[in-house]
């Protein structure tokens, strides 16, 4: 497989989004809108819920606490962008990205924490490349706003990663971030274009 590094924040991404996705998230931005702001719901309970499992770990709790409080302040602001246009919140759908990404984690210690932050990672990633293309795409306000958000998830992407080499320094994150990515990339190409951010 070739690799595609779209910009050294997000590295791990090792291909891009197949073209035409733009396209269809903007044919229907209510909804794509609407499942952009379910997935800064569920990260801020990801969040959340990391530091309900690892109480012990004070600068991993610290650090999801923050996070917790940056994604829901994105979740208002996105409820507050589809209010401005007179659009109502539509309902979740299940994620197959996510759903797919998550069931290749290890389940016991310290590779399951290893793997529940890598996996985070990664789609705090490839969020950063579809709202970088929204905001590329999009003008004037939501534009702006979304090329904004944009550089937050690669931060999110950088504290993910790092807090899996600090957490867990006998577990080899680099070699298995490069496995999670190669498996990344082919369920990306293997899935439809939807509405949606993943």
């Amino acid at each position: 497989m070739t690799e595609w590094v779209p910009d050294e924040r997000i590295a791990a991404l090792k291909v891009p989004t197949p073209p035409g996705w733009t396209d269809v998230a903007l044919a229907d931005l209510h909804g794509t809108m609407s499942d952009h702001a379910h997935a800064e719901k569920k990260a801020a309970l990801s969040a959340l819920s990391l530091m309900s499992k690892e109480p012990s770990r004070t600068a991993l709790v610290g650090r999801m606490a923050k996070l917790a409080r940056e994604e829901l302040r994105h979740l208002d602001q996105v409820l507050g962008h589809l209010r401005a246009r007179g659009w109502e919140l539509r309902r979740d759908l299940p994620d197959r990205y996510a759903a797919r990404l998550l069931s290749l984690r290890r389940r016991d210690g310290p590779a399951a924490l290893v793997d529940r932050l890598l996996c985070a990672a990664l789609i705090e990633a490839r969020s950063w490349e579809r709202l970088n293309l929204l905001g590329e795409a999009l003008e004037a306000d939501l534009g702006v706003f979304y090329a904004e958000l944009a550089r937050s998830e690669a931060g999110h992407y950088r504290l993910f990663v790092e807090l899996a080499a600090q957490e867990c320094p006998g577990e080899d994150v680099q070699a298995r971030l490069a496995r999670l990515a190669d498996a990344e990339a082919d369920i990306i190409a293997s899935l439809p274009h939807e509405a949606r951010i993943h």
